[in-house]
């Protein structure tokens, strides 16, 4: 997959496409857990924050080697930028909600 990412609008599609993914999945996760309060929705949320951590991580390093490197493409790579910037708090703020849930959840 990451091979196939040669050109810069590649790329950055590629980063557009997996900043809303990421959002949405995150978003399905905590409606998940509200509708279906089980330990399990929390697990896969924390793996799933950690793996989309690593993804997310990827598109960032990429996308500021490309500001650097692709004069003509800096206006549209940091829109890129700022967008995957924007998964920052909403990030944080399901890290904070899924611990909080979790440690004041009680055992079964």
């Amino acid at each position: 997959m990451f091979n196939s990412l040669k050109t810069t609008p590649d790329i950055i599609r590629a980063t557009r496409f997996v900043v809303i993914l990421t959002f949405f999945l995150g978003t399905g996760l905590m409606v998940w857990y509200y509708y279906n309060p089980c330990g399990e929705v929390i697990y896969l949320s924390l793996f799933y924050i950690i793996s989309m951590l690593f993804l997310n991580s990827y598109f960032g390093i990429r996308l500021l080697q490309l500001m650097f490197t692709e004069p003509e493409f800096r206006q549209a790579v940091a829109g890129a930028i700022v967008l995957l910037l924007t998964n920052i708090p909403v990030g944080y703020f399901y890290i904070q909600l899924g611990l909080h849930i979790y440690q004041t959840s009680s055992p079964v």
